[in-house]
């Protein structure tokens, strides 16, 4: 029997601070491709790709959000973005997280976030002594951090994290323990992808496509399963 993917949501959370220039590049020009191979490949899909940027407090636009619709009008939204912001190391990942978790997520739905960033969220319990950050004790409004990523979990949210370097390591840490209720967590280790041409940024839209299409594969498997 076959199963039809009603919808396929796909929301992007990316660090918009200075340093993040050439991956919201990526975004600008690869998202619409890989998508519409996605419907290519699954006509019966019906795909919607939501964005959440998000910078520091004190910055312009501390979080900018663009709910899920047609892939096409929210590339059309994310062109106005640009990097800036970001002064220290740490960013505000509670807010965009807490801001993801928080759009119109679909009952039944192939659910997914990629999380894309070069710096860990703001308290010492997700990164070294060496990074600097305005907040040690954590998010300064009281977001707790773990609880919105458990919650990602418990809603059945695919999440990968594409990892830039190793100042997120500890914060990778505390999310793969709170994700432990459903969904899955998988990092996209870019690192060993890193070359003087920029073929780190090159090998970004094919992985993000694969993991798009291991999430519908798992999704499609799990409904047959249940005619059955």
């Amino acid at each position: 029997m076959t199963v039809d993917i009603v919808t396929v949501q796909v929301c992007f959370v990316i660090d918009c601070t200075g340093s993040m220039g050439p991956w919201i590049q990526q975004a600008k020009t690869h998202v619409a491709d890989i998508m519409n191979g996605v419907s290519i490949q699954y006509p019966r899909a019906r795909c919607r790709v939501g964005f959440v940027g998000y910078r520091d407090y004190g910055d312009v636009d501390q979080c900018i959000v663009i709910p899920f619709q047609h892939p096409a009008d929210t590339m059309e939204q994310i062109r106005e973005v640009h990097a800036e912001g970001g002064s220290d190391t740490a960013e505000d990942v509670a807010h965009g997280l807490q801001s993801a978790l928080d759009m119109d997520w679909s009952v039944g739905s192939v659910r997914m976030v990629f999380h894309i960033a070069d710096a860990p969220a703001h308290g010492m319990m997700y990164h070294d002594v060496h990074v600097s950050d305005r907040y040690p004790r954590g998010d300064p409004t009281g977001l707790q951090l773990d609880q919105i990523v458990e919650h990602m979990s418990s809603l059945g949210i695919d999440f990968t994290f594409v990892k830039i370097n190793d100042s997120t390591d500890t914060m990778l840490e505390a999310f793969h323990n709170s994700y432990a209720h459903g969904g899955v967590f998988r990092v996209l280790d870019l690192r060993p992808q890193t070359s003087d041409t920029g073929e780190t940024y090159t090998r970004l839209p094919p992985l993000l496509a694969r993991e798009i299409t291991d999430s519908i594969e798992r999704h499609t498997s799990s409904q047959e399963t249940q005619y059955y």
